[in-house]
């Protein structure tokens, strides 16, 4: 029995929806081509004609956006059974972020006449991709009020957790400060300060070009809404 509700959204910072239904994937796996990405290749860019619908099958991708005076945002890591770029398909638009390899990618790419034509002669496909847009545009909302609203040490104890458990290897998270400044929309000055003060308390611990969290409850308990 097909799940209805389509209000349940993600927590914040904890990624879109997590991988999509077995039957959703299935039917996408019978319209798609495949496509290999190398670590560093983008797979689109911001601005780009949006004409494809798109399934992360093996590795991991980051979304990423650049504000008009030049700033990047990491919004977003994707895992294996992911599926991205359905917004922009239905609407004709442009893509509004850029898509990048983060290592050795297999991405399954669906054309939007064959999606379309899915959605006309398919009613549970198009339910299914009904409930796929809802949650994507609720953790959209959920997202920018995380921004707008929590404080830099939630936010970032929000996406280090997400990171780990997205692209974490053990407990550690394999990005540097700067990097990690991009994800959450701050200086790297203020992502350094905010991680030395984590050392001190016994949080984490900081080496070059990676995160290692020691005492995951007490990241946990940062990513508490109303927490400094």
């Amino acid at each position: 029995m097909p799940d209805d509700s389509l209000h349940d959204a993600p927590q914040p910072g904890l990624g879109p929806v997590g991988p999509a239904s077995p039957r959703l994937l299935a039917t996408l796996r019978g319209l798609a081509s495949v496509i290999a990405l190398e670590s560093g290749d983008d797979l689109f860019q911001q601005g780009d004609a949006a004409d494809t619908l798109y399934v992360l099958d093996e590795g991991t991708l980051e979304i990423s956006v650049i504000s008009d005076d030049g700033r990047r945002l990491a919004v977003n890591v994707l895992r294996s059974g992911t599926i991205f770029g359905e917004v922009a398909l239905f609407d004709g638009g442009r893509r509004s972020a850029t898509v990048t390899a983060l290592e050795a990618c297999r991405v399954l790419r669906i054309h939007r006449r064959a999606v379309i034509s899915e959605v006309r002669s398919n009613p549970e496909f198009a339910l299914d991709m009904l409930r796929l847009c809802i949650r994507r545009f609720l953790w959209v909302n959920a997202l920018l009020e995380d921004q707008v609203f929590q404080p830099l040490g939630v936010r970032l104890a929000r996406r280090v957790a997400f990171l780990l458990e997205s692209s974490g290897e053990g407990n550690i998270v394999p990005m540097s400060q700067r990097e990690l400044a991009d994800h959450v929309g701050a200086t790297r000055e203020a992502v350094t300060k905010t991680l030395a003060d984590w050392k001190k308390a016994g949080i984490v611990e900081i080496g070059r070009g990676r995160i290692t969290i020691v005492d995951v409850d007490a990241l946990q308990e940062r990513a508490a809404t109303g927490t400094v």
